[in-house]
């Protein structure tokens, strides 16, 4: 059977709620979508769609904390001095804006009919905020849209009483943030007035920077720690060529194998194959590659599991619920993982919280007592992870220190973080999917939030995000765009090919790859106007080396399929290679 989903653009706004203590970053359910792929899927159970991990665009992300700077610079202006600092040279640098494009440029903030990106109030002379100056008529300014808007944190927030999530900084403008224009303020320089001081909200988070982690140089914390691997093994199914078995896997290296993806009934909440004809035997396959220094394990959900639409789109909240029905499942994986010979369970609940995509604000808590009722019934017998994203108002959504004591890993997903999904709101430019800028930032909340480095695996993706430009005179990052690239010949997904695509696609037509400069990825041009932006065996490597220097545990790679069945791939100290 042919299922088809409607993929939505972007955001409308983004507003703050809360029952508790804890702050929610909510965005609203997206009005905008364009076909999506059809994907051959079981009638009764969802799995993760074909190709990616992350269904990002059912869900799609704007840069929240970098879209708060620009508003908070464009109010204050560049003409200011840092609490303890010179000048925003530092924390901008530190801020994970692009290089490549400006965010301010695709934002262009607000005016009659454009609306501000974030939902914010927007005022007459085009700036985006929450401050009366914003929101409110003034001597100089009038509010033109979003006039009821509510701060993300502090006093302009909702009842005045909502912290930032993850313990990050309200700045005095109401926005969360990481760097010190949120978290040590600001001193605006006035030529014929006082100069105005505007501080980080004391009591809705922190208002001091977290420390980078830190370690030996030589402890090579990841290089020598977890090697992770998701196995899509739906590919042996979809895709017409490069198929890779379980038993073409060469598992040298790994500490650790993930079967992608089993499924929750949302009826009974046990855990089931996604489609038992063809998965049931490939678990045998899968198990048997366990040793003395790999563990096998099974992924359950995946970015499809709460697809509008889909059957167990409530299946995640409803199952975490009760006490009765958490029982249930954790039995019913016991009792999976027992049967099939899983050593572990990584917890793929990618969309939390978010009433669209089948959850409820009381899934934050809920999330914690299952995976702490996991770890009573489990002990030392099974490993749990949870895979979680890069996304701030995504990853809001999870408590991430209530659950760091039950959990092995968390497996950071660092891909996905650019995409078509941005278009309609920040502009139609190329960016790598996976700029190691953009992943510095993105992680930073982890370490606010008091998470180990040690319990973290940066993600790496062994595939590419590619796109049609528009001008074939421009052809680097930051060039405009039509539309997503061409598919590859094997996966057969438009924007995406898998990295055993792009090496094949290099040596055919003899290209010249290019190293994005500052990013940690690669990019090739071919048929004129085919971009394509990936990491290969080098930027992998570079990025291996800075999961050592931030203390981080291990790496993932999403997924061992897409290298192919004929290759090898070395990456650092972390070889991929398939038998063959």
């Amino acid at each position: 059977m042919h299922l088809t989903s409607s993929i939505p653009f972007i955001w409308t706004f983004i507003v703050i709620q809360s029952d508790s203590a804890h702050a929610f970053l909510i965005p609203p359910s997206p009005p905008a979508s364009f076909p999506a792929p059809i994907v051959e899927r079981d009638v009764n159970v969802i799995a993760a769609p074909a190709i990616v991990q992350q269904n990002v665009a059912a869900n799609p992300p704007l840069p929240i904390l970098e879209i708060g700077y620009e508003h908070i610079i464009s109010q204050i202006g560049e003409n200011i001095t840092l609490v303890e600092s010179q000048s925003t040279t530092n924390d901008r640098r530190h801020s994970g804006i692009s290089k490549v494009v400006s965010l301010s440029v695709a934002l262009a903030q607000c005016g009659p009919g454009t609306p501000c990106v974030d939902g914010s109030c927007c005022n007459s002379v085009g700036k985006c905020g929450f401050k009366p100056y914003n929101c409110k008529t003034t001597g100089t300014t009038t509010c033109i849209s979003n006039c009821e808007a509510q701060a993300n944190c502090g006093v302009d927030s909702l009842n005045g009483a909502q912290k930032c999530p993850l313990n990050t900084c309200c700045s005095y403008f109401g926005y969360c943030g990481t760097t010190d224009v949120f978290c040590k303020g600001a001193t605006t320089h006035h030529p014929n007035a006082p100069d105005t001081t505007l501080p980080c909200q004391k009591g809705f988070g922190s208002c001091e920077v977290a420390q980078k982690p830190s370690c030996k140089a030589g402890d090579r914390s990841a290089s020598r720690g977890r090697k992770v691997a998701y196995w899509q093994a739906g590919n042996v199914q979809w895709r017409s060529c490069d198929k890779v078995w379980a038993s073409q896997i060469d598992t040298t290296v790994l500490t650790h194998l993930i079967f992608a993806f089993a499924s929750i009934d949302p009826k009974t909440f046990k855990v089931v194959p996604v489609d038992p004809r063809t998965d049931i035997p490939l678990y045998s396959q899968f198990t048997a590659l366990r040793s003395t220094v790999l563990k096998t394990w099974i992924a359950v959900g995946g970015g499809g599991l709460n697809d509008a639409g889909a059957p167990t789109i409530h299946a995640w909240s409803d199952m975490a619920s009760s006490a009765e029905s958490r029982a249930v499942f954790i039995s019913s994986l016991t009792n999976f993982m027992n049967r099939y010979g899983f050593q572990g369970v990584d917890l793929d609940w990618e969309t939390p919280v978010l009433a669209y995509r089948g959850g409820r604000q009381a899934d934050f808590g809920n999330i914690v007592l299952l995976v702490k009722e996991m770890r009573s019934a489990f002990g030392k017998r099974y490993g749990i992870s949870i895979a979680i994203p890069t996304d701030f108002s995504a990853l809001s959504q999870f408590d991430l220190i209530a659950m760091q004591p039950y959990l092995d890993f968390f497996n950071f997903m660092a891909y996905d973080i650019h995409g078509p999904w941005e278009a309609a709101r920040l502009g139609a430019h190329v960016l790598p999917q996976a700029s190691i800028q953009d992943i510095e930032s993105r992680i930073v909340p982890l370490w606010f939030d008091g998470i180990e480095p040690s319990k973290v695996n940066l993600g790496l993706p062994y595939y590419g995000r590619g796109y049609t430009l528009s001008n074939t005179s421009c052809v680097d990052a930051g060039c405009p765009y039509t539309s997503t690239s061409a598919p590859g010949p094997c996966t057969h997904s438009e924007g995406i090919m898998s990295l055993k695509e792009i090496l094949d696609l290099i040596k055919q037509k003899h290209l010249e790859p290019k190293l994005i400069s500052d990013t940690f990825q690669k990019q090739i041009t071919y048929d004129g106007n085919q971009w394509m932006a990936y990491d290969d065996a080098e930027t992998l490597a570079m990025k291996e080396i800075w999961a050592d220097q931030n203390c981080l545990g291990g790496t993932v790679a999403w997924t061992v399929d897409f290298v192919g069945g004929s290759g090898k791939l070395v990456i650092g100290s972390f070889p991929m290679s398939f038998k063959h």
